[in-house]
């Protein structure tokens, strides 16, 4: 299974996140998860759009290009990323999150996106899922249709403003392809 792991940081004095990482993992059975593309894109313009993209820091036996993403896709998925609130102040890394495909239809094509929200109590520490959200394609068509009644922003009420998020998220990813049967 691959699954995209997302984080974001609000290094400036603007009060929201300014930096996405985002680490792009493989699961294998019986051993630890393997990152193989890193990637660190800024909003230096404080417009909520990020203005650069850089490969990041990776392990020196991880692959060090990544011809099968697209950066524009990147991007539009670091875009929609920051729209999400979902961030950390300054250096700590206590909340990320995590997106990957659960389930295929008959024809092969993703149906089910799944967002898992992490946040440690420390800083340093083990996170803890703390919230879940998914979109579904149901009718098979490739257009994610259904969603969960989630409040991703975390304003007190699940309306169509966190459907929107969800849908803009679950769409940057599948269109960034990672994922595998």
């Amino acid at each position: 299974m691959r699954y995209l792991k997302a984080t974001a940081q609000g290094r400036s004095c603007h009060g929201r996140a300014d930096t996405v990482t985002l680490q792009f993992f493989q699961h294998h059975a019986d051993c630890p998860d393997e990152m193989i593309h890193a990637f660190i894109s800024e909003d230096t313009t404080a417009d909520g759009e990020v203005d650069f993209l850089r490969p990041g820091d990776l392990d020196p036996d991880a692959h060090l290009e990544a011809p099968d993403l697209d950066k524009r896709q990147l991007g539009a998925f670091a875009n929609s990323f920051l729209k999400l609130n979902w961030f950390n102040s300054a250096v700590h890394s206590q909340r990320s999150l995590v997106l990957y495909v659960d389930h295929f239809g008959k024809t092969g094509r993703p149906n089910a996106v799944k967002l898992d929200f992490f946040e440690s109590s420390a800083p340093g520490g083990k996170a803890s899922l703390i919230y879940k959200a998914a979109a579904y394609d149901g009718d098979r068509d490739g257009v994610l249709e259904s969603f969960t009644n989630s409040d991703v922003d975390r304003n007190g009420v699940a309306n169509s403003t966190d459907k929107e998020l969800i849908r803009s998220l679950c769409t940057a990813f599948l269109a960034l392809a990672w994922y595998e049967q």
